[in-house]
């Protein structure tokens, strides 16, 4: 099985490449940090109301799913499929 990349392009115009896991990796580190810094603006912590509750569940169970991405994403064949 290939292994999958993601093609990134720095500010700067060039061209990497970074595996698909660590991709995922990365961006949901990026997502709870999320959860770090609005916590941080408001000085109070997000499950102390209702609303900020349901951002905080948001934010956590994209985190969650883009850390499976890797794991949940199939190359079609024909009629076949397979996994990455």
């Amino acid at each position: 099985m290939k292994e999958v990349k993601v093609k990134l392009t720095n500010y700067d115009g060039s061209i990497e490449f970074e595996s698909l896991y660590s991709y995922c990796s990365r961006l949901s580190k990026k997502n709870n940090s999320v959860l770090y810094l609005l916590e941080s603006y408001l000085n109070k912590k997000l499950p102390t109301e209702p609303e900020l509750v349901e951002i905080r569940d948001v934010l956590l169970t994209v985190s969650a799913d883009i850390s499976k991405l890797n794991s949940h994403l199939v190359i079609e064949c024909g009629d076949d499929c397979e996994g990455l």
